[in-house]
């Protein structure tokens, strides 16, 4: 084979190459467009509206024992919230929306202190105060002739929740920070898992109603299809051997509350 024949075959390798990756994108794009954009806003407009009655209630959300490991933040209340969806503080394209952003403040009166003596304990703590991001300062005394770090945090921990598009795999990766106890969560969602029950679970958790959203989930989603099908059809054949059908046709006919307005009703309730 010739140079120019070497050279013919490589740019006719990378040709194809190039025509596959565009077809590539173009079946992204569109699994885009009709999987992950209308849920990615569903997700959207679930925490808008969530933070909109927030705002407007003015009922803060109380934490109590926050964290175990610094038991001293005492009981905490959410506030500040914001949502963005471009990374920063503001709205990109409703039509092209790629991350969700949602962020507020677990927050007390004052703060506390803390004294620590072993250097490779000070370091660690130091680091690990500034991974979580919390609001804090440290001086180096000195107490009946042993030297010691004096640790003071202010009542005050950012909180994150994420909804990121992974475009190229087409799917969900949601991350939480500092929700619960300064843990972290990061889990990965195919666009059948994302649907009324995940916004629910997933809002649920933000108002503090329950962790389902962060439990170990390791059955896969067609088993759980199976298992949802055999407990429907379990359930026709109950209702039918009752001769209670017509009566559950008229509660079905019946107005339905939106997933926002159940969590809502159920947190005045609790209030």
């Amino acid at each position: 084979m010739s140079v120019l024949d070497e050279l013919r075959k490589k740019a006719d390798e990378k040709k194809a190459a190039e025509q596959q990756q565009a077809i590539t994108n173009d079946e992204l794009e569109q699994i885009y467009q009709t999987k992950i954009l209308p849920k990615m806003q569903l997700i959207f407009d679930g925490f808008q509206e969530t933070i909109n009655y927030l705002n407007f209630l003015e009922e803060p959300i109380h934490v109590d024992n926050y964290c175990q490991k610094y038991p001293q933040f005492g009981i905490l209340s959410h506030a500040h919230y914001k949502i963005n969806t471009d990374g920063r503080i503001g709205l990109a394209d409703y039509s092209r929306i790629m991350q969700i952003n949602v962020s507020f403040f677990c927050e007390g009166k004052g703060d506390f202190s803390y004294r620590l003596e072993s250097e490779p304990l000070i370091d660690k703590e130091i680091n690990f105060l500034q991974a979580k991001k919390l609001f804090f300062d440290w001086k180096h005394q000195t107490i009946v002739g042993a030297p010691c770090t004096l640790f003071t945090i202010q009542r005050k921990i950012p909180v994150m929740f994420r909804v990121e598009v992974d475009f190229k795999h087409s799917l969900f990766k949601v991350a939480i920070k500092n929700h619960d106890d300064l843990q972290s969560f990061a889990k990965t969602f195919s666009p059948e898992q994302v649907d009324n029950d995940f916004l629910d679970a997933l809002l649920s958790y933000f108002l503090r109603k329950d962790n389902r959203f962060v439990k170990a989930d390791d059955i896969p989603l067609e088993y759980k299809n199976a298992i949802k099908a055999a407990v429907q059809s379990k359930a026709a054949i109950y209702q039918k051997q009752l001769g209670r059908t017509s009566a559950f046709d008229e509660e079905s006919d019946a107005p339905k509350k939106t997933i926002i307005e159940s969590l809502f009703s159920k947190f005045h309730k609790k209030s």
